[in-house]
């Protein structure tokens, strides 16, 4: 929806024919350039991942030389667009593979959709992935990788829910961030895409606080919504802001958090032995490099927090 407003109020996204076509599940268009989806999704497949299973990604992946295969594509497609003042493309994937696409635009402006993690989840949950654990850990990931890529003054982070609210205003705030002008009859005949008919969930605070996110997905979502804008805030019912404000504080974690923190890592290691488990027929090189991630874990500074932590749960429980 957010792409398609900024599309049709100046913000070249390509020709109809090179977007995703519409599907069951969003009648309205995904707005997604079809190449730049292969080209991201090449790249995480490069390194042993895809979108629901993100790839771990050392220090200056983007600059391996078997990315070299596609830069022709990559080059090629951007010239597609020389023409154009203003472009972009909409791939959430973009969150992963941001670092690589920063080393063609150096300047890149990102638009970050915002939207509550529970209405995610239940986006996610229609279309087969039923596990709240899966669908948190998944947005978390994603969320911390795109604020690690950014750089300060390069984004603008805008919430779902404030088109609901003021969309006019909002979209005004997006396109002002980018340079884009465009007049009042433009923004505002673009604002009747704007459908509460077609937002098939609307989460509220306590419906995320209730369904038992980690204390690091409450504080990335709480930090996030604080860049949001007052449009977003105004959206806000009273108890709804104040809940926000007071999920989490930013004070050290307590146990109980530490907790959360070791669900997300053993779901994280489940998810490597399963994977080893189920690629019997990979080359011996394949399987070596995922032990080693495996092993990584084991190693990690998280992983020896979380014996720690068992010990004096252990200890508690005897207590």
């Amino acid at each position: 929806m957010i792409a398609r407003l900024l599309h049709q109020c100046g913000v070249y996204l390509g020709e109809q024919n090179d977007l995703i076509p519409p599907a069951d599940d969003n009648p309205e268009g995904f707005w997604e350039h079809a190449q730049f989806r292969e080209l991201n999704e090449e790249i995480l497949e490069t390194f042993g991942g895809n979108w629901d299973f993100p790839p771990v990604l050392e220090a200056g992946w983007e600059k391996k030389d078997y990315l070299n295969l596609i830069r022709p594509r990559v080059v090629g497609l951007i010239n597609q667009f020389s023409g154009q003042r203003i472009w972009g493309w909409k791939d959430p994937r973009n969150s992963l593979t941001l670092p690589y696409w920063k080393m063609f635009f150096p300047k890149i402006k990102v638009v970050i959709c915002l939207r509550n993690p529970h209405d995610v989840y239940l986006s996610l949950e229609r279309r087969g992935y039923s596990s709240s654990s899966f669908s948190y850990n998944l947005w978390l990931t994603y969320y911390n990788r795109l604020v690690a890529a950014l750089d300060a003054g390069t984004f603008i982070v805008t919430h779902f829910e404030s088109y609901f609210y003021n969309p006019k205003a909002e979209v005004s705030r997006v396109l002002n961030f980018l340079g884009v002008e465009c007049s009042n009859e433009v923004i505002e005949q673009a604002c009747l895409v704007v459908s509460p008919g077609l937002r098939n969930n609307h989460s509220s605070v306590s419906d995320l606080v209730a369904s038992g996110a980690s204390i690091d997905l409450l504080r990335m979502y709480k930090n996030l919504c604080r860049q949001a804008g007052e449009i977003f805030y105004l959206s806000l019912t009273d108890e709804e802001r104040e809940l926000l404000e007071n999920v989490v504080s930013d004070k050290d974690l307590t146990i109980t958090d530490y907790q959360n923190v070791i669900r997300l890592l053993r779901d994280e290691l489940a998810q490597k032995i399963n994977q080893i488990n189920s690629l019997a027929e990979l080359s011996q090189n394949e399987i070596v490099r995922l032990k080693n991630e495996l092993n990584n874990i084991y190693k990690s500074r998280s992983w020896k927090l979380v014996q720690k932590l068992q010990t004096i749960k252990a200890f508690f429980v005897r207590g």
